[in-house]
């Protein structure tokens, strides 16, 4: 095993597709709160290698979550270049990394220009046998889609002009992770928000249908952070799912294992469509929500002499939300 391949098993916001020649994708997504939450953005670099070589390159989808709007800003892929050392792209004059990001973006009828930094990064618990959100699936080779938590909560520093529009993200909130793989599953849901009344709260759950060795399993993880402290769910780690409901505009999942239970309800705001890979090709249209709001419930179930006890009680806002084909889920 190369030092690069150690690596980025151990670091997944690396690029990991050194070498793909076909059906690959890799996107990072940066999501941006001001301080007042006035503005809300999501920012998606990646890139695209289909089956048609002619199609393969890279791409910066940029979501406007206030105004239900999104762009798709289209790059060769000679554009795109990247570190094997660390976590450090760019896409032409575009730079990406856990720390910050600059935008020069100028398609001829939207500038948008951007220097952010990022401060007070919450990463994911990492182990040996666990080196990201993943878990130990984060070793099983061949599987449609890969998922990194790179950054749970962090500050933001620094100013931004989406379209004539000044914005000051000083003191504004962010999130970062990241997807890589030949397709977005079938069916899946996902929820996130780190703006909690209590400060520093975040979670991110993240249930889809998943493909493996020709049949299909429902698989999940959330982590949830609160008073420094990281409440684990997962497939991988013998949580369970007690309840799924859903609607087109909103779902309630509860999720337990031995000692805890979470109740999760989010509801979409509004929404606007982006760009999915299927097969590399970045040929999908989901519909996502950045503005949703995310109430949690965690309680510690009774033990031997004791009551249930309820650790964690608070309503989240400008949340992310996206339920896509849930039906699959139930399958």
């Amino acid at each position: 095993m190369t030092g690069y391949t150690l690596r980025k098993l151990y670091r997944p916001e690396i690029f990991q597709g050194h070498n793909k020649k076909v059906n690959y994708f890799e996107g990072w997504y940066f999501k941006l709160v001001d301080k007042k939450a006035d503005n809300i953005y999501a920012v998606i670099p990646g890139i695209s290698i289909s089956k048609d070589k002619k199609n393969s390159h890279a791409f910066i989808q940029i979501m406007d979550g206030k105004n239900a709007t999104s762009d798709n800003f289209k790059f060769d892929f000679s554009d795109f270049a990247y570190s094997t050392e660390k976590f450090e792209i760019r896409i032409k004059n575009n730079f990406f990394s856990l720390k910050k990001i600059s935008l020069d973006i100028n398609n001829g009828s939207k500038i948008i220009k951007a220097n952010l930094s990022f401060h007070d990064i919450t990463f994911w618990p990492k182990t040996l046998i666990s080196p990201g959100a993943m878990g130990w699936y984060s070793f099983v080779p061949y599987m449609e889609c890969y998922h990194a938590v790179l950054s749970m909560d962090h500050r933001i520093e620094g100013f931004a002009n989406f379209c004539d529009k000044d914005i000051d993200f000083s003191q504004g909130r962010g999130y970062t992770e990241k997807d890589w793989g030949v397709s977005f599953p079938q069916g899946w849901i996902w929820i996130q928000s780190n703006h909690f009344k209590e400060s520093h709260s975040s979670i991110m759950l993240s249930v889809a249908k998943i493909p493996w060795k020709g049949r299909h399993f429902t698989g999940f993880i959330c982590g949830l952070l609160h008073d420094g402290k990281f409440y684990i769910f997962a497939t991988y780690n013998g949580a369970s799912i007690k309840m799924l409901e859903y609607s087109d505009s909103d779902a309630r999942i509860i999720l337990e294992n031995k000692s805890y239970e979470v109740k999760i309800e989010a509801k979409k705001r509004t929404s606007a469509t982006l760009l999915s890979p299927i097969l590399g090709a970045m040929d999908g249209r989901i519909n996502e929500s950045i503005d949703a709001v995310v109430n949690i419930k965690l309680i510690k179930k009774a033990g031997s002499g004791n009551t249930a006890e309820l650790i964690f009680d608070d309503t989240g806002y400008h949340g992310g939300l996206e339920i896509i084909n849930p039906e699959v889920l139930l399958s």
